[in-house]
């Protein structure tokens, strides 16, 4: 835990051990309603952050506040959505082939980021089309929300970059914003995690010892780090913290060096990730598509 503390200027909280995580996770004055403009690098932050995960005022799904007007019902709407399509996809319909063929090798002039964008996107919109745009777009969103290159983030803002990304993908999910975070910024958890099993696909001496269920573990990746801030004063490990003061959850850097798999979807906490069930069974449908071509 690392507490950067300069009165006016900066009061950030990293924390990376799974019991402080889940302790802020499931504490509801820890929120993201970011109503505080102080200190000067906080609001710095923040504001970066919304300006790309927002769109025409709204924020996305994954920076509402806990009583959003509509957040709850709408979360678990998704998470019952997605946990009925989980069953489907874990059986490795044809739709999976494309991605079953990239993690067998069999296509390799093929990225497989649009093929994961073309699965996911299906959820949200029947027409969705992936292509290099669409896969463009979301590489735009991921990279403006990583940290260096404030020129780069600048020159986006004022060309309208961003703005314009944004707008193909919310065209292409019929203005759902659940559905533009999972096509442009959770979809790279997912295909960093197809990039590993491919890896193991490839090696035969660890293709034969794994069943999907275990493939499909072993190919969850948490995200890098999700923002809360305190509406109270507060502790957490031991490291005092005041109204406004951020939070950033390292989830991945948590998971490896705990391997506490609770991080990748925080599921028993009011903001768990709706694609719980259905990203496993989303791995587990690739690579039983993708091994029992080999068996044929």
């Amino acid at each position: 835990m690392e507490h950067k503390h300069i009165p006016g200027l900066v009061d950030v909280i990293k924390v990376d051990q799974p019991a402080g995580i889940l302790q802020i996770a499931r504490d509801g004055t820890l929120d993201r309603a970011f109503g505080s403009g102080k200190p000067l690098l906080n609001s710095l932050l923040v504001r970066r952050i919304l300006g790309v995960l927002s769109y025409k005022g709204h924020r996305f799904p994954t920076m509402s506040a806990r009583k959003a007007t509509g957040r709850e019902i709408q979360q678990d709407a998704l998470w019952h959505k997605l946990n009925a399509a989980a069953p489907d996809i874990r059986a490795a319909p044809a739709d999976l082939e494309p991605l079953a063929a990239w993690v067998r090798g069999t296509n390799t002039d093929v990225a497989v980021g649009p093929l994961v964008q073309q699965v996911i996107g299906r959820l949200f919109s029947p027409t969705f089309e992936a292509g290099e745009a669409t896969w463009a777009a979301a590489q735009v969103l991921a990279a403006s929300l990583a940290p260096g290159n404030a020129l780069r983030n600048l020159a986006w803002k004022v060309t309208g970059k961003v703005t314009r990304a944004k707008a193909l993908l919310v065209s292409m999910v019929g203005g759902d914003l659940a559905g533009v975070h999972a096509v442009s910024v959770a979809i790279h958890n997912v295909v960093k995690g197809l990039n590993h099993m491919r890896g193991l696909y490839l090696d035969a001496s660890v293709r034969q010892t794994l069943t999907a269920e275990v493939a499909s573990h072993r190919c969850l990746f948490a995200p890098g780090v999700v923002l809360r801030q305190a509406t109270s004063s507060g502790s957490v490990g031991g490291c005092p913290y005041s109204a406004g003061t951020l939070l950033l959850l390292e989830l991945e850097k948590a998971r490896q060096t705990s391997g506490d798999e609770s991080m990748i979807f925080l599921a028993d906490t009011w903001s768990r990730c709706p694609a719980e069930q259905w990203v496993p069974a989303m791995l587990e449908g690739v690579w039983r598509r993708a091994t029992s071509a080999r068996e044929q």
